[in-house]
């Protein structure tokens, strides 16, 4: 119950659904958990990810990158400032947080990376342009800084979720929709939050000692079809 006892956590994104279920699971493993509002932390602005970067020097050994923004647009009404705000939110602010801090996780030879991507980095939809791009772009991350760092004991990895019930489901979703994707996934459900936390724990916990640089897909075997 206290695996994660002497371990402190950065998480993004974690007010609601996933990051929300990852943050409980951290600090029910007696965790010291970071956890920045909006309000501290804005990561679609990257002056105040500088400015946040600069006034908190976080030493933290996990770094779950959990934020992601998710605007509707096909090619033809997709903005800049769509793509932008995405690109910031999703990718750009991770890089920048991790590159904060590490030198002193290359200094302890220990860390923990995990991002979380999702399912529409191997497949996609319709006015997914500017989230399946930087959903898609995490996996290169991964795959990039899991070979600079698995000498310092560092590990990289994307757990990518599939249909999971949050808001941003809710909002994206109509109820048609919904249960026309629950008969293609094979275990017949759309996924818990909690089956994503685990996942991440699992990766992040002692147990993992060589998983670096891979995507875990948590989707009851959707991409299996």
């Amino acid at each position: 119950m206290n695996e994660f006892a002497d371990k402190k956590v950065f998480i993004t994104g974690a007010s609601r659904g996933i990051g929300l279920e990852i943050k409980r699971y951290f600090e029910s493993g007696g965790a010291s958990v970071i956890a920045p509002a909006r309000s501290e932390l804005d990561l679609s602005d990257i002056a105040s990810v500088d400015e946040y970067l600069n006034s908190n020097h976080s030493d933290f050994d996990i770094f779950v990158h959990c934020a992601g923004i998710n605007t509707l647009s096909g090619i033809e009404d997709v903005s800049d400032e769509i793509m932008l705000e995405a690109f910031n939110v999703n990718l750009l602010s991770a890089v920048k947080i991790i590159k904060s801090n590490i030198a002193k996780m290359k200094e302890k030879r220990y860390g923990r990376i995990v991002f979380i991507s999702s399912l529409y980095s191997a497949v996609s939809k319709e006015k997914r342009i500017a989230y399946s791009t930087t959903k898609t772009a995490l996996l290169g991350l991964t795959r990039t800084l899991a070979l600079e760092l698995a000498s310092y004991d560092i590990l990289v990895n994307c757990v990518a979720p599939g249909y999971v019930m949050t808001d941003m489901t809710k909002i994206n979703l109509s109820e048609e929709e919904i249960e026309n994707i629950k008969k293609n996934i094979p275990t017949g459900r759309f996924q818990e939050t909690t089956e994503i936390a685990d996942a991440v724990g699992f990766l992040c916990s002692d147990s993992n000692k060589s998983i670096t640089g891979q995507s875990l897909f948590v989707d009851g075997g959707f991409l299996c079809r």
